[in-house]
């Protein structure tokens, strides 16, 4: 039995039916989680549903920022952008299931007998592992919530709080949540998150005093336990994150790059080369 980790299939179905055949995955068998941002920008968003269907219980996903968008344009809070391509979504007899499916989703998944820890984005610098566990459990009650939804979706997409505190309640404390754990890239020293900064640059970092968040997470990962934690989410990274048991899946396959996995029991590291959607 192998536990396997995918990084951002942004609706690449073709080559994610191609990697769960490079690795050989087995429903009956292994474990998949996925890093969120199952679709969006990609060419075929409900062919990639239907294959994490067909997987049922041998694969869950945590939410991503795309996953979240697609929510927001269900429910006619965002409007839908063509490069995004949702419709063909809505306009599926699957879109319900779909949207079900990411109402269902976490944002934190934690495999408690692997020490297994999963996010979109990461891990928030200022959180060890339970209290990133906490502050995701109720932010995703709220989201679940029909009422607290349609006001969660409205105004999550703000750049405030872009730091954790402990006294916030109710809409601040689920938006910083949502935003740390869908978002999250660079923060300053303090670990205040910075929104405008995508890409690892070592003049940006040493004018600005930025940092990638997994540079001061560590210490407070690991405050207990030893947990292994995998994020997506940052494709300008080609998943190159040198911290110990941190691992970067995201490697740009919408992008015209690579899809890739990683399987835990042995550390290694599989891709497949995108068939070309630099251009969407």
């Amino acid at each position: 039995m192998a536990t396997y980790c995918i990084g951002d299939i942004h609706a690449c179905h073709d080559e994610f039916v191609k990697l769960l055949s490079l690795i050989g995955f087995n429903e009956k068998s292994d474990e998949l989680i996925l890093t969120g941002d199952l679709i969006g920008r990609g060419p075929m968003p409900v062919e990639t549903m239907q294959e994490i269907f067909k997987l049922g219980s041998a694969v869950t996903s945590v939410l991503g920022n795309h996953d979240l968008n697609f929510l927001a344009v269900y429910y006619d809070i965002n409007k839908p952008r063509p490069k995004d391509n949702l419709e063909v979504i809505l306009q599926s007899k699957l879109c319900d299931q779909i949207v079900e499916y990411f109402l269902q989703r976490p944002l934190l998944y934690l495999h408690e007998s692997k020490n297994l820890v999963v996010t979109h984005a990461g891990i928030y610098p200022l959180w060890d592992i339970k209290q990133a566990k906490k502050e995701a459990k109720e932010a995703c009650k709220a989201l679940r919530d029909p009422y607290r939804r349609r006001v969660l979706l409205r105004n999550m997409y703000n750049d405030q709080p872009d730091h954790y505190n402990p006294s916030d309640e109710g809409l601040t404390r689920w938006r910083f949540a949502f935003n740390a754990f869908t978002r999250m890239r660079l923060v300053y020293a303090d670990s205040t998150l910075d929104y405008k900064n995508s890409a690892v640059n070592p003049d940006l970092v040493a004018k600005d005093g930025l940092t990638p968040w997994f540079k001061l997470a560590q210490p407070t990962i690991y405050k207990k336990r030893h947990y292994k934690v995998v994020f997506g989410h940052w494709a300008a990274l080609n998943a190159k994150c040198d911290e110990i048991d941190i691992r970067a899946l995201d490697t740009g396959c919408v992008w015209g790059d690579r899809l890739s996995a990683w399987r835990m029991e042995d550390d290694k590291f599989f891709s497949v080369k995108s068939l070309g959607y630099a251009q969407i």
